[in-house]
């Protein structure tokens, strides 16, 4: 049987990731940073570094829905995180659509060892119980053959590792972060490895430098609307021309759905 999974993040989480850059975003800026830093030169614009500032601020609604391998991974992570309980001694507590800041960095917890006490879409990283946690799991929760794939790589090859370095950058008191495998169809479902900050200083440290570049960026984008330097504005938003174009499908007998 085929199974459909679909799911609905919160609309307030997408936005608060907006402030922020996460790991995803700087797994794929690496190739760009490497070609940024062979240049040479601190103040070069980099057309990926750039198309990412202006993802961050386009007025577009985001989309809460996902379907398929990425639905079916968010549901089954509290899941993975109660089957992790009940065989260790140490204990975790599942987050939901919760962004951690610390300034431009922020990392979304699949599970910590401090509750989620409230719904609030961001918190900062200075706030005490935030602060002092004893570690984070990032939990993968992938299909059986990408699961597998998975945990037959050495612990220092996981490309998951870049996930937990950016929560290492945003909780400077954080020392031991984890990452957890599940597949419940796997004959081997579940693998866990656990990491130390100074194991990863090399994957933190380059975090902190693609979010420097990023942060260039932003700096010099905004000195350049600040001077007017593109003066042309749009006299649309897209949802004005959607509309419009859902209005002339209706019109001509068509209806989009």
């Amino acid at each position: 049987m085929e199974r459909r999974w679909y799911h609905e993040v919160s609309a307030a989480w997408l936005e608060a990731r907006r402030s922020v850059i996460s790991a995803t975003e700087v797994v794929a800026l690496l190739p760009a940073y490497k070609r940024w830093k062979k240049l040479g030169d601190a103040n070069a614009i980099s057309p990926e570094f750039s198309a990412l500032w202006a993802k961050k601020l386009a007025t577009a609604e985001p989309d809460c829905s996902s379907k398929g391998a990425a639905a079916r991974g968010h549901i089954m992570e509290p899941w993975a995180v109660r089957s992790w309980n009940a065989q260790s001694e140490q204990e975790y507590f599942h987050w939901d659509d919760c962004v951690i800041a610390n300034g431009i960095l922020g990392f979304s917890p699949d599970a910590m060892t401090v509750r989620q006490e409230d719904d609030r879409p961001a918190r900062p990283y200075w706030e005490p119980e935030i602060a002092d946690v004893e570690s984070v799991m990032e939990v993968k929760c992938y299909e059986v053959s990408n699961h597998m794939k998975a945990i037959c790589k050495d612990r220092m090859e996981h490309e998951e590792i870049m996930q937990i370095a950016m929560a290492f950058a945003v909780l400077p008191g954080l020392t031991h972060a984890r990452i957890l495998w599940f597949c419940p169809d796997a004959p081997i479902s579940m693998h866990s490895e656990e990491y130390e900050r100074d194991e990863l200083a090399e994957q933190i440290q380059l975090v902190n430098s693609v979010a420097s570049v990023f942060r260039m960026h932003c700096d010099h984008w905004h000195g350049e609307i600040s001077k007017g330097t593109y003066p042309m504005k749009a006299q649309c938003t897209e949802e004005e021309v959607w509309n419009d174009y859902l209005l002339s499908q209706k019109d001509c007998g068509f209806l989009l759905k």
